[in-house]
């Protein structure tokens, strides 16, 4: 069984390190980490969803690359080398998975080319901060719409 990348896998992945370490560098990390009102870098996420990275698992019916996992996950890996402050894994991933499979044909025409355009932040809560309270005691609200509650951290929520 062979695991080393297709020859397109490595040209995205050397394509990808060229960009980031350019557009990536540590006065950009430092920037965000320094500055509480950012969460991520702007620009940085602009320049990527120009590049259609945001779409990588997207189906290109819905504006995305329509390529796999792996070229997504070859992506991922290159903006942890640089430590990319981008929402990147919690958008390209989580949200445009949770909306592939769980969402209906209006709800991903209208979200997964919105992700692609970068008009769209995915963030995600599934660990909890000190104390690791018991679920069973959280308290939310659902008024069909939205769902209200506390949880700390919330994944790039910003």
């Amino acid at each position: 069984m062979n695991f080393d990348f297709s020859e397109d896998q490595k040209f995205l992945a050397g394509e990808a390190r060229k960009f980031l370490e350019a557009e990536s560098a540590i006065p950009v990390v430092r920037e965000v980490l320094n500055d509480e009102s950012k969460a991520y870098s702007e620009g940085l996420w602009k320049k990527i969803a120009e590049m259609g990275w945001l779409g990588t698992a997207i189906p290109e019916e819905q504006g995305g690359l329509g390529l796999g996992m792996l070229e997504m996950c070859v992506l991922a890996e290159e903006m942890g080398r640089v430590l990319a402050p981008v929402p990147f894994s919690s958008t390209a991933y989580f949200l445009t998975e949770a909306v592939k499979l769980a969402g209906s044909d209006k709800q991903k025409n209208d979200i997964l080319p919105r992700i692609v355009a970068g008009e769209i932040i995915g963030c995600y809560a599934a660990s909890e901060g000190p104390g690791h309270p018991d679920p069973a005691h959280l308290s939310t609200e659902f008024d069909g719409k939205t769902l209200s509650g506390t949880k700390i951290p919330v994944t790039d929520g910003g």
